[in-house]
């Protein structure tokens, strides 16, 4: 009995192609009958697998069934793995391949889309398998990839063969970043070893661990492992090539002793080596981590570096403890401020035109605010001085808030904060003397101005914070009784000693805390957050007593103080917070869960670690209390700062919620993180909040779009920031805003121009490192919804946009030029505000009509026939005469005008307007923002180069002389002084020689 089978790769012409043939001899016993089919159907199944997927049932179950040939199986499994491919299953296609083998399914061949695509299946599988093992939690759609019955050892078989391939092809970066995603470090391990440990190939493994790697303690083990490679080249090869990233390493494994040591050699090395040193120093001190810093220094070996080398040494430990990074931000901020005292005018007037009663209380502490925005570390305050009687309005809290202001405006002026504060600061404690139970406001702001003076920038003198410090817990110890006092104590101590988990200062703290005093306790709880910063779970038994507190307490603002220092304590902790965390979030008390938002947000600062995403965004859309909704929504800006971009996309929807503290926390968010961006979809994504019913949200939309636009030029967006700027300016002047719309307008004057034009909220340092002082101020800077002294702590959040150039004697090269690349306009300073000229009034002549006049004129006739003089009717005559002949005169002068104009010269034609040039130089020092920098390049060409030329320009650049021998120009690095005009330079020593006189004429003797 001969079969006909129909053969669809021979089909006659016209013929319709079908599989039908074949599928039905899948159902015959015979093995050779069905081994042949599905030969036939592995040949035609790329064409035909919409017809082959009705026979999947029956293919899946010969693939399993062990009775059939090993051969059968895996031609089976081959057909159903490409039916499942094109009906878009590529996982289930991956299952059936690998069961189907080599000869059928080679990972190496990349052209065909099939192997492509599962190759891709496959390493998706396999990362998100070996991160189930780590995480404790698995997002629903990669369990769903896991569970689906994969090979475990196939997969990894598979991958690693890929990785191989990958190695001997010579792309290690891309077998590197798959090993990563795995979380495989023998796997790293191997792949450097076979890229041989290039310099390339490790700073890429840095970048990548730092970045993308959401686990820490895998992030540890890559580093660990980079430092082993980097170590050999160290000691071995060149250092200077090495010794950036290996410090780089070493301080993103918080390992301070290694990296004193590279500083130690490198101290004793070249010129170039001891340049390089200080550029290190400089880029640690950028991090704003000043406890590492510190013991950086405490580790450099001072007998291994030599009497010769001790200058050096001097120098390096000048920028690590000797505040000299603040001394450049405060010399320059000073001398190159740019802001406008008009603002602040205009502000004054306009408040004691239109304000009145309480509302002039609220707007005033806002204006105070505004002015230290205005003029942050500046040592400005020649304004204030002017006004003594405006500022003295401020009673209790007020007087608090303002007299901690000036801690804003003289931020990192240490040397000179006592004599500063002097007028204001309470009197020594002693024996005889005890702390009144009222009052103290202006006693408690000093306290707390002091903490922000040292406290503002990291880069601060160690010894001057260390004094402070001590001054402090003095009246910390001996101000119980005055509830302002002890806050701004404790506020001060906070600051002062940020970062250094001091048990002495928290032990003091606690016994502030336990006086169940709520505001007190609240600055209490915060500053032990501040001193034990990132200490995380290291400190249990603290932990422990403030949680236990913070249940007993009845006084929210305590438990809002723990529950901040709580989440201060687990910055940077990322994964090891998760349980801290937790408690906190499934507390029943609003408050706790509400520092368990910022616990995440600071926990995970900077990571854009998707479990924070998903915490924060649960909490932002089921929470029952709108004060953890809006903080949630906020923590997502802390989270994603290193991609800014991600944030507005995320509350795209969030700010159209019905709620108004969620759409509030939308606009701060945006605001936030794009901060000194002035991009143009975020700006018009705050624009409908302007305008928004609820006033809160228009004073959070004010200070978004605010933050957005700082350091932003005139051209800005369209030039929209203009019309911002005129909409902030004229809302605390207009009748029908409301207190809080017009307190968010105040504040946005300030924010948008802060540090006299100079300053930016920055969140990261240019080396990827997250500045624990921002996150950590700007946390504070938004508890000013619940306490409006926090408004200062913005202070911190600051960071001075300031490029200068040094070379090894710390002065600055005047001939040291930047290129930009972009026109002048784009990155300018905005215009100063125009004082309004008052144009005078002109009085308006009565109009006369003529029958008045004629009236008038007969009148005077009868009565002149009559023999009457009277004067004003006369003088209307006379001006009716007058008038006449003027315009006789008129007539005449313009007939002559026609004649002159024919000899006067043609008129000059208008100036033809230049064009604006492409690029310029920018001179040392200057101001470069963070958008600024990504257009500017150094000029290798030129005298003076940079020791690291590969760093983007911005920040302290260190400089090498190419001809030392020359003449130089060398500006030198100055504190501002205390007076408000700053004091005049001695003049330089000279000698006066009397002029000649001129010899004597006869005349002269004569007249003598």
């Amino acid at each position: 009995m001969s079969l006909s089978v129909s053969n669809p790769g021979h089909q006659p012409v016209g013929a319709v192609e079908s599989a039908s043939g074949y599928m039905a001899l899948l159902q015959e016993d015979d093995v050779t009958l069905r081994s042949h089919a599905l030969t036939k159907l592995l040949g035609c199944v790329d064409r035909l697998w919409h017809q082959v997927a009705e026979s999947l049932p029956d293919l899946e179950a010969m693939a399993e069934d062990t009775d059939n040939p090993l051969q059968v199986q895996q031609t089976a499994a081959a057909v159903a793995s490409r039916v499942f491919f094109h009906l878009e299953e590529p996982t289930q296609a991956l299952r059936l391949a690998l069961e189907a083998g080599t000869q059928h399914f080679d990972p190496m061949d990349d052209q065909s889309p099939y192997v492509q695509r599962l190759v891709s299946a496959a390493l998706d599988a396999y990362i998100q398998k070996r991160q189930a093992q780590d995480d404790e939690e698995v997002d629903q759609a990669k369990e769903s990839l896991v569970d689906l019955g994969l090979d475990m050892n196939q997969l990894q078989a598979m991958v690693h063969r890929l990785l191989e391939a990958s190695c001997a092809a010579g792309k290690y970066d891309h077998a590197l970043g798959i090993a990563l995603e795995a979380r495989e470090t023998s796997q790293v391990q191997e792949i450097l070893r076979a890229g041989g440990n290039s310099t390339s190939l490790l700073q890429y493994s840095i970048q990548a661990a730092a970045n993308t790697v959401t686990s820490k303690s895998f992030r540890v083990e890559v580093l660990q492992v980079v430092v082993g490679a980097l170590t050999v080249q160290f000691e071995e090869q060149n250092q200077t090539k090495v010794s950036y990233d290996l410090l780089l390493v070493h301080q993103h494994l918080n390992q301070a002793l290694p990296v004193s040591r590279i500083m130690s050699k490198l101290l004793q090395g070249t010129e170039d080596e001891f340049l390089l040193a200080l550029q290190l120093c400089f880029d640690l001190m950028d991090s704003g981590d000043q406890a590492f810093a510190q013991a950086v220094a405490e580790g450099i070996d001072q007998d291994g570096i030599g009497e010769a080398n001790q200058g050096r040494s001097d120098k390096v430990q000048r920028v690590l403890v000797g505040g000299f990074s603040a001394e450049l931000s405060l010399s320059f901020l000073h001398k190159e401020s740019k802001a406008d005292r008009m603002i602040m005018e205009r502000l004054k007037t306009a408040l004691e035109e239109r304000s009145s009663g309480s509302r002039n209380s609220l707007l005033h502490t806002a204006a105070v605010v505004t002015h230290s925005y205005l003029y942050a570390g500046t040592t400005n305050d020649s304004f204030l001085r002017d006004y003594l009687d405006w500022m003295k309005k401020a009673s209790n809290w007020a007087k608090f808030s303002a007299t901690s202001s000036l801690g804003v405006v003289h931020a990192s002026h240490g040397a000179e904060a006592m004599r500063l504060l002097e007028p204001y600061l309470p009197m020594e404690p002693s024996e005889n003397t005890s702390v009144p139970g009222e009052g103290g406001f202006a006693e408690g702001g000093s306290l707390y101005a002091l903490g922000l003076i040292h406290g503002s920038h990291a880069g601060s003198s160690a010894s001057k914070r260390q004094e402070t410090t001590e001054f402090l817990r003095t009246h910390l110890r001996t101000s119980h009784a005055n509830e302002a006092q002890s806050h701004g104590a404790a506020l001060g101590v906070g600051l002062t000693a940020m970062g250094t988990a001091d048990l002495a200062v928290v032990n003091e703290l606690k016994e502030l805390l336990v006086t169940d005093s709520a505001v007190a306790g609240e600055a209490a709880g915060i500053a032990i957050g501040m001193v034990l910063v990132g200490t995380g779970a290291e400190l249990g038994e603290i932990v422990a007593e403030l949680k236990n507190y913070a249940r007993e307490t009845t006084h929210e603002k305590i438990i809002r103080g723990v529950a901040m220092g709580l989440a201060l304590m687990s910055f940077g902790q990322e994964e090891n917070a998760d349980a801290l965390i937790e408690e906190m979030r499934s507390d029943r008390d609003p408050v706790m869960r509400y520092g368990a938002q910022y616990a995440v947000a600071l926990a995970y600062c900077g990571t854009g670690s998707n479990k924070a995403i998903r915490i924060l965004l649960h909490a932002a859309v089921s929470d029952v209390s709108d004060d953890v909704r809006s903080a949630a929504v906020v923590g997502l800006a802390f989270v994603l700062f290193k991609t800014p971009e991600r944030v507005p996309q995320l509350v795209s929807l969030l700010i159209e919620s019905f709620n108004p503290h969620v759409r509030y926390a939308s606009c701060m968010a945006v605001g936030i993180a794009m901060a000194g961006t002035g991009d143009a979809d975020s700006v018009a994504m705050l624009e409908p909040m302007l305008d928004d019913m609820t006033d809160y949200v228009r004073q959070g939309a004010l200070m978004g779009t605010a933050m957005i636009y700082m350091q932003q030029s005139d051209t800005c967006n369209g030039r929209k920031i203009r019309s911002f700027r005129e909409k902030i300016y004229a809302i605390p002047s207009e009748k029908h805003h409301s207190i809080l719309t017009k307190m968010g307008a105040i504040l946005s004057q300030g924010i948008i121009d802060a540090g006299g034009r100079n300053c930016s909220l920055i969140l990261g340092s240019r080396n990827g490192f997250t500045k624990m002082s921002s996150a950590v101020g700007l946390a504070l800077w938004l508890q000013h919804w619940h306490w409006y002294p926090m408004l200062h702590m913005f202070s911190l959040a600051l960071t001075p946009t300031v490029t200068i150039g040094l070379n090894k004697d710390f002065k600055f090269p005047k001939k040291f030029e930047i290129q930009c690349n972009s026109k002048p306009s784009a990155f300018a300073y905005p215009r100063k505000l125009e004082d309004k000229k008052e144009e005078k009034k002109k009085l308006v002549e009565t109009v006369t009509l003529s029958t008045t006049a004629k009236e008038k004129a007969r009148l005077a006739r009868k009565r002149a026939k009559a023999g009457e003089v009277v004067v004003g009717e006369m003088d209307v005559d006379k001006g009716d005469e007058s008038k006449s002949d003027e315009e006789g005169e008129k007539k005449e002068n313009a007939d002559s005008m026609e004649v002159d104009n024919e000899d006067e010269p043609e008129k000059k034609p208008k100036k033809k307007r230049v064009p604006e040039p492409t690029s310029f130089r920018v001179t040392n020092p200057s101001r470069i923002t963070k958008a600024q920098s990504q257009a500017c390049s150094f000029d290798l060409d030129q005298r003076y180069r940079p020791i690291r030329s590969e760093e983007k320009p911005m920040g302290v650049v260190m400089l090498t002389d190419s001809t030392p021998d020359e003449d130089e120009e060398l500006g030198a690095v100055k504190s501002p002084s205390l007076e408000p005009d700053g004091e005049l330079a001695p003049p330089e020593p000279f000698v006066w020689t009397p002029p000649a006189q001129p010899e004597k004429t006869e005349d002269d003797k004569k007249e003598e």
